[in-house]
């Protein structure tokens, strides 16, 4: 029966599997209204296989085989399978050598028709399994006293030892440690539920004793069975069913996700890695609900076709198409139904509206047609939709018109994103309540004028990189908490950051300053559609920052930005971070520059200037170097220890000028990197550099030591380095590295890796060590037996060959 464990069983037996090196594991959660052609091309992705080009079913399925044929020890997991399936149509045959079937059926007459070889009946847990599972499902902070005790084990006992009623009935109790609510909970508990699953699962669901937390979960029923739903996307439809409280964006994704939590403890929801899902029981129960109110058309999923006008209920409240197959609604069609407040017709291959079809709709606040890809025209009757709070049209990339939108003044969000739409939408500027505007993806050139002041209480807006943002329109958006945009300057960059300086309220963005923009870097800024930005970001892109009179002029830095991508820019000064002007200190940064001739240092402290009072500096997370062909090191100077303390990746390519990346005095500030990568540097010759007698630092004994520890390291990758002939002059104590590689390093002699027991092991953490097994041999050992203990992790090649100056290199695991 539905909720004994079956899905619980195999991912047990799934997770076994997959430790085991010699199985490779196919899961395909399969549900109702499945179709063979969706089937086929799950397991196409899992084994790897392009079916894109193949139009007919028995092609793919041969196919399907062929790559079944050629594996080993397959094994094949359909869980939650409702009917008869061909086997042969999804590349498997019976008694396929190599390949054995696992299925999770509610029918053991599915199982006998598909032609299974043994049957297992998972049945109820017996009374003792049953307590203990309600008792996890309580959870450690639920003391059971023993008075409460026998109150407890009685209402575990209602469930029969099915075990999803066992934990979400426990989910539902946890907390509870009052002697009189455990007694009015089972006074609650009527007793003929116990031959009704649903009745139980309800139980819990009224329990819930809050209307708002039981709409979001009822809202989940609106996504296909065993749908995984992802955080964001979930929350923000419901900030478009205005079902989230806030005063600000933040605080309805704060709120939102308060709940989802509160469902998942009380296990209504069950956590995924990317998000939540309702377990298919759970979901029948919640389309119980809504069958009577409030009132709900689920067709998510499932069917190629809308329903009749007579099956649209007077009283609907809610209607989902997600994710199902129709084309098209029929002509004239007009479903008289008042009091809809959602339609959902979002990805299920649209292509047309009727005229007619709106035209009863007057409470309409959400409509959602996003990801309709051949939808080409909206009815005109679309634009008397006066209570519309949200419309989405996201990526229906063949509409070219959307009709007017002035009279739809209550409208808070509006999405246009990767449509067709070369032009504003007429009537956009009455849309003074409009909280939510995404125009990301479109072929517009240009915003009408003050257009963006007549929305000022937008809080999310993202822009056509084509549009170069007007700061005289950026400035009143005084709410403005996410922004995605583009400055063709940076003298506009700068006054919009001196700008948001005076704003107190955090926010997010994604901002580029380039002065152009192609065709084909609009399809590379295509995003995710994730409906946050959920980054602090600026690339800076193209253009010079040389002022008059030849000073460069200064970038100014948003507050807390995380990543900064700086390329082929002039006027830059000869130490990186002295172009930059900062409020604070940037923490935790991630930095990538490329193509920029004026760098000669990323950081330069001159002699007298004092690092540790400076408020205003910079704290890396990573750094990625690439083609600075004046770049003569990463530092120079009395550096403050917290500028490297927090980097975790350092990563340099084609710097030709370089001698040495970093010197030996801030080794002992890398305490965090994890990532060592330079390849085709042709000057560099020591990788952590000697110091220099005389420096500030050379004085210092714990700089001047000759071993240091790098604890977390654990990628170290030098390819292509010809003049490379040390790593360092001391040595290195590497206790987590795992991964080491070696091209075409010919004057590197030795490896400084050292442990301080004279028979342990240096690289006590080593996988694999890639490297010429020539260049290997000679090498020289500071410890002789360390040599002995790193020949079983080596991966040798003696089939690496010079092309002129190109050094061919395998790219696996590359950082970036």
């Amino acid at each position: 029966m539905g909720g004994v464990g079956k899905t619980t069983l195999v991912k047990h037996i799934h997770n076994r599997l997959v430790k085991e090196i010699h199985y490779q594991v196919c899961w395909v959660t399969v549900s109702q209204g499945f179709t063979i052609k969706g089937l086929q091309y799950e397991l196409a992705k899992i084994l790897k296989l392009d079916l894109s080009d193949e139009v007919d079913e028995h092609r793919r399925a041969a196919k399907l085989n062929w790559a079944f044929k050629n594996r080993k020890k397959i094994v094949i997991i359909l869980d939650d399978v409702w009917d008869r399936l061909c086997l042969e149509k999804l590349g498997y045959s019976l008694g396929m050598e190599g390949c054995r079937l696992i299925l999770t059926s509610r029918s053991s007459e599915v199982c006998l028709k598909i032609g299974c070889q043994k049957l297992r009946e998972v049945k109820n847990l017996n009374s003792d399994d049953a307590w203990e599972l309600f008792r996890k499902s309580l959870g450690c902070e639920t003391l059971v006293s023993p008075d409460i005790e026998p109150i407890a084990k009685s209402l575990a006992g209602r469930c029969k030892g099915l075990p999803l009623g066992l934990i979400t009935l426990g989910g539902s109790m946890r907390g509870v440690t009052d002697i009189r609510e455990w007694k009015n909970a089972l006074k609650e508990f009527p007793d003929d539920m116990e031959s009704d699953v649903f009745k139980v699962l309800q139980y819990s669901y009224d329990r819930l004793r809050d209307t708002n937390m039981q709409e979001c979960f009822l809202y989940c029923a609106l996504y296909p069975e065993d749908c995984e739903i992802g955080r964001d996307e979930l929350i923000g439809r419901y900030m478009m069913e205005g079902m989230m409280k806030g005063d600000s964006r933040e605080e309805e994704f704060n709120h939102g996700h308060t709940i989802l939590n509160k469902l998942v403890k009380i296990c209504l929801l069950e956590a995924t890695s990317e998000g939540v899902r309702m377990h298919d029981l759970l979901r029948e129960m919640a389309l119980r609900i809504t069958n009577v109110k409030p009132r709900y058309m689920v067709r998510a999923g499932i069917g190629s076709q809308v329903p009749e006008e007579q099956d649209w209920i007077f009283d609907l409240d809610k209607v989902s198409f997600l994710k199902s197959y129709i084309r098209g609604i029929p002509e004239d069609m007009a479903p008289n139904c008042p009091s809809l407040s959602s339609l959902l017709f979002s990805d299920c291959t649209l292509r047309w509206i009727p005229e007619s079809f709106f035209q009863h709709m007057n409470n309409l606040q959400v409509l959602d047609l996003s990801y309709n890809s051949v939808l080409m025209d909206l009815p005109s009757c679309f634009s008397n939709l006066r209570s519309l709070r949200a419309l989405s049209l996201r990526q229906c990339d063949q509409l070219r018109y959307v009709p007017p939108l002035g009279k739809l003044k209550n409208l808070r969000v509006l999405d246009v994103s990767y449509t067709g739409i070369k032009e504003v939408p007429q009537g956009m500027e009455n849309l003074f309540k409009l909280k939510f505007l995404d125009m990301s993806g479109i072929g517009l050139d240009e915003l009408p004028k003050e257009i963006l002041r007549k929305l000022s209480h937008l809080q999310y807006l993202k822009l056509p990189l084509r549009v170069n943002a007007k700061i005289e329109d950026l400035s009143s958006l005084e709410l403005l908490e996410e922004f995605k945009g583009r400055f063709c300057d940076l003298h506009n960059f700068n006054k919009f950051m001196r700008n948001r300086r005076n704003c107190e309220k955090d926010w997010w963005y994604d901002i580029r300053v380039m002065p152009k923009v192609s065709s084909a870097q609009c399809f590379l800024h295509h995003d995710s559609g994730n409906r946050r930005v959920e980054q602090r970001k600026v690339i800076l892109q193209s253009f010079s920052l040389e002022a008059d009179g030849g000073v460069p002029a200064s970038i100014i830095l948003p507050h807390c930005v995380q990543n900064l991508h700086i390329e082929n820019c002039r006027g830059l000064r000869s130490c990186l971070v002295d172009s930059f002007q900062l409020q604070a200190t940037l923490r935790g940064l991630s930095c990538v520059i490329k193509h920029c001739d004026d760098i000669e240092w990323i950081v330069n402290v001159p002699d007298g200037r004092n690092t540790i009072i400076k408020t205003d500096c910079i704290c890396f997370h990573s750094l990625t170097v690439r083609y600075l062909r004046n770049l003569v090191g990463v530092c120079k100077g009395k550096i403050a220890s917290h500028t490297f303390s927090g980097l975790t990746e350092l990563c340099f390519n084609h710097c030709n000028r370089m001698k040495k990346l970093f010197p030996w005095a801030i080794v002992q500030d890398l305490k965090n990197l994890q990532v060592l990568w330079v390849q085709y540097c042709d000057e560099i010759e020591e990788i952590i550099g000697r110091e220099e007698e005389g420096s500030s630092q050379s004085s210092n004994p714990q700089i001047t030591s000759t071993t240091a520890d790098l604890p977390k390291l654990k990628r170290l990758h030098l390819s292509v380095l010809p003049e490379l002939k040390r790593i360092c002059d001391g040595k290195l104590i590497c206790d987590s590295l795992e991964s080491m590689d070696f091209k075409w390093c010919p004057n590197l002699k030795r490896l400084p890796f050292f442990t301080p027991n004279t028979n342990g092991h240096p690289l006590p953490s080593l996988k694999r060590i890639e490297v010429k097994k020539s260049w290997w041999e000679r090498l020289e050992w500071d410890q002789s037996h360390v040599k002995t203990l790193l020949q079983p992790y080596l991966i040798a090649d003696d089939d690496e060959k010079l092309e002129g100056n190109q050094y061919h290199v395998k790219n696996h695991f590359r950082p970036y």
